[in-house]
C-alpha cells in the first residue's frame, strides 16, 4: 500500500515536476524524459477523474515532447509542453487542500 501511494501519489508528481525544470533549465533532454517516465503512473491514476479522462494520459507525451524541443535547443515550446502537468498537479494539489479543510 505505501509503495503504490508513493509510485501513484505526490513523491512521483513532484519529482517529475522538478525533473522536467531542472532538465529545461540545463537543456538535459534526459532529465525530461526521466520526468515523462516518472509523471505516468500518476497520469494513469488521475485519468480516473472525470474532468482529465482522456487528457490524462497525454500529460506524460507532452513532456517527453518537451524533451524532444528541448534537445532542439527551443526552450519556449518545451515550457508550453510541462505547463499543463503544472497545472494538473497545482490543480490536484488545491482540491487535496480544499478537502482536508472541510474534514
Amino acid at each position: 500500500a505505501m509503495l503504490a501511494q508513493i509510485i501513484f501519489g505526490w513523491p512521483f508528481i513532484i519529482t517529475s515536476l522538478v525533473l522536467a525544470v531542472v532538465g529545461i533549465l540545463l537543456k538535459r533532454p534526459m532529465l525530461l524524459a526521466a520526468g515523462a517516465i516518472f509523471f505516468t503512473p500518476p497520469a494513469w491514476y488521475l485519468s480516473g477523474y472525470l474532468a482529465i479522462r482522456g487528457f490524462g494520459f497525454l500529460l506524460p507525451v507532452c513532456m517527453a515532447g518537451a524533451a524532444y524541443f528541448v534537445k532542439k535547443n527551443q526552450l519556449r515550446p518545451a515550457l508550453l509542453l510541462i505547463l499543463p502537468s503544472v497545472i494538473v498537479s497545482a490543480w490536484l494539489a488545491f482540491l487535496v487542500m480544499a478537502q482536508n479543510r472541510n474534514m
